[in-house]
């Protein structure tokens, strides 16, 4: 039977094992740019591409600016179960939102699921340590090169996102999937009115 936890806010400081946060709000190292009508934040995610040099075992891989856009996931009772994780052992993971489909609520309101877990002593994803985060759109993220992660689960609506990944082609360099004991996350505490359908 899953094992289930619960839903957390997506913060810079929870996610700081995992990668980087994305926002401006929290942010210190603000400053004023374009003659005082802008404010601008520098270095707010840690860029990696391991894969930068030649080497016997590895190509060389070249950024991939893209787009996902990411259809709802299905819940049931205010549960989603995510089954499986990847990580991209040689490349940070960027997720910016650029659009929701069909908002017409605050923005502040979560959007999107970020789903972590460290990595265990058998190289495989360690369930003890699972986490789920609730991101708003007005938050990305930016994984860390070898970080366990769901892949992208929107709640309730379609998000588009621009993303950012360093790749060569070679499928286990690029990305590598993990199949899991299925887990439960309650979104119930962060997420109101969700639809229901069956997991």
């Amino acid at each position: 039977m899953p094992f289930q936890i619960t839903i957390e806010p997506l913060t810079i400081e929870s996610f700081k094992p995992y990668g980087d946060v994305i926002q401006l709000e929290g942010n210190k190292n603000v400053i004023i740019a374009n003659q005082g009508t802008a404010k601008r934040v520098n270095h707010v995610a840690k860029l990696e591409n391991l894969r930068s040099g030649p080497s016997p075992a590895l190509q060389s891989a070249k950024p991939n600016m893209c787009i996902f856009s990411s259809a709802p996931r299905p819940t049931t009772g205010g549960l989603f179960q995510v089954k499986l994780l990847e990580r991209h052992p040689y490349s940070s993971q960027v997720f910016m939102p650029i659009h929701e489909q069909g908002v017409t609520t605050s923005p502040d309101l979560p959007s999107y699921l970020v789903i972590v877990a460290e990595n265990g002593s058998d190289d495989l994803p360690d369930l003890r340590t699972i986490r789920a985060f609730a991101a708003t759109s007005t938050q990305g993220i930016n994984y860390k090169a070898n970080s366990w992660h769901s892949p992208m689960v929107t709640i309730g609506r379609r998000v588009d996102f621009v993303v950012l990944v360093w790749e060569n082609g070679v499928k286990l360099q690029d990305c590598e999937e993990a199949p899991i004991t299925p887990v439960l996350i309650d979104l119930k505490p962060l997420f109101k009115n969700l639809p229901e359908s069956k997991i």
